[in-house]
């Protein structure tokens, strides 16, 4: 998927995540591979609303790394992946205002739109309707 030339500009911007404090094992590749997971099985997810928070991170981060990335080959293929992903998310689940997700995690007018939506269905769904 990335030649080796992309991989060295991914590398570049995974360092600049950690020196903007990022954890040492974020890299933009794992970042991109759980937001397309979530985004794909958000309404099949198993596990519990604080680790949900902590994947929806990961679009934010992905968010600064489009913010950041200068190399116009990347930027675009980052983008067409991420779209793709932002499209799945969008179609499995509903606006909210990010009302649900508020009651664990910090969402104010700065947040990402994907913290203004709720699972359509799901475990999360239930647990996120039912507190």
């Amino acid at each position: 998927m990335w030649s080796e030339t992309e991989r060295q500009v991914l590398d570049d911007l995974t360092r600049d995540l950690h020196a903007r404090g990022w954890a040492s094992h974020v890299t933009v590749e794992n970042l991109l591979g759980t937001w397309r997971e979530v985004a794909h099985d958000v309404n099949r997810y198993k596990l519990t609303v604080d680790d949900f928070t902590n994947d929806l991170t990961a679009r934010d981060a992905l968010e600064e790394v489009l913010r950041h990335c200068r190399n116009e080959e990347v930027c675009k293929k980052l983008m067409t992946n991420i779209d793709e992903a932002d499209q799945n998310y969008r179609a499995a689940t509903d606006e909210d205002g990010g009302v649900a997700l508020s009651r664990y995690y910090r969402v104010d007018s700065a947040s990402g739109w994907w913290w203004r939506r709720c699972p359509r269905s799901g475990a999360l769904a239930d647990y996120l309707k039912a507190t």
